[in-house]
């Protein structure tokens, strides 16, 4: 039997668009257009995954998720919106969600079947699940391998956008891999990340990047899994969100600053959780002018 989707959305021509999109890829969709008559389908019917807008009239989308994940706590949801998501990453926190969908221009339905499909199997590691192509690994042993690595994979990929951004937000993935993920180091004790370090051969940190007809991608994986989706969402909510003087309450955390950096400088920044097994951070780079619109939220934790 395929998998059961629920779309939840006050735009009937944005319903008509993916049940037929998504019946095309082999899913049996039902739509409803708010949160109420979600929940009455929910009631009536097996469920296998929830994708519902968050701005509708009535009860809300994150409203809605934690209300059917209380009744049906084997539920899997998703959110999407058409709106900037840094103004849902405090929402995010608060109902500990984890993926919202960016409506694009065009939409970007590869992104959406390739986001559904690793919500419902939960297979999700491997940069080739996310680029269409030959890709290259190398593996970090040391401290010292990290800024070859990081020269390397920016010279193999040609045409990074912003070259300057993204080397910078790979600096901050690949030596936070090293030093937290994989050493569990504090982030207070080395706030320059200025020693060295060897890495057993349990704690190697494995990079791959390569690319593909609409996009760049690089992935870093620990073989630790220390990180968690509360980790993550604390630390974009922390720098996202303003004091009274209009200053990011995160602007002098000493750790998840990287995070927020790499989402911010990156189209893609998906972040893949086995607890206690493996981390792995995907940042992809979509070609310019391919896709027009807000960065998603992209957080897997098993």
């Amino acid at each position: 039997m395929s998998e059961r989707i629920l779309i939840v959305d006050d735009e009937p021509d944005l319903l008509e668009i993916l049940h037929e999109f998504l019946t095309d890829q082999g899913y049996s969709v039902l739509c409803a257009p708010h949160a109420d008559a979600a929940l009455d389908m929910l009631e009536r019917e097996p469920i296998d995954l929830m994708i519902s807008d968050i701005n509708m009239p009535g009860k809300k989308g994150f409203e809605l998720v934690a209300e059917a994940k209380q009744l049906y706590p084997a539920l899997k949801t998703a959110l999407i919106t058409a709106y900037d998501v840094r103004e849902y990453v405090q929402l995010a926190q608060r109902y500990n969600v984890g993926n919202i969908i960016a409506k694009t221009t065009p939409f970007n339905f590869d992104e959406l079947s390739l986001l559904i499909r690793n919500i419902i199997t939960e297979d999700v590691f491997g940069l080739s699940r996310y680029i269409n192509g030959p890709v290259s690994t190398r593996t970090i042993r040391c401290s010292g391998d990290i800024e070859p690595a990081i020269l390397q994979i920016v010279n193999e990929i040609p045409g990074v956008l912003h070259k300057r951004r993204f080397r910078q937000a790979l600096g901050e993935i690949i030596v936070n891999a090293v030093y937290y993920g994989a050493k569990s180091e504090r982030g207070d004790q080395k706030s320059q990340w200025n020693f060295d370090v060897e890495l057993e051969p349990d704690e190697e940190v494995i990079v791959t990047w390569g690319r593909d007809s609409e996009k760049n991608g690089v992935s870093v994986r620990d073989q630790k899994g220390r990180l968690t989706k509360g980790d993550v969402l604390y630390w974009l909510e922390r720098n996202t969100t303003k004091d009274s003087n209009g200053l990011s309450l995160g602007l002098f955390d000493e750790h998840g600053k990287g995070i927020f950096i790499t989402r911010e400088s990156i189209d893609r920044l998906i972040i893949n959780i086995r607890r206690y097994k493996a981390t792995e951070i995907v940042m992809l780079n979509y070609h310019e002018g391919l896709y027009n619109g807000y960065r998603p939220l992209w957080i897997h934790e098993f």
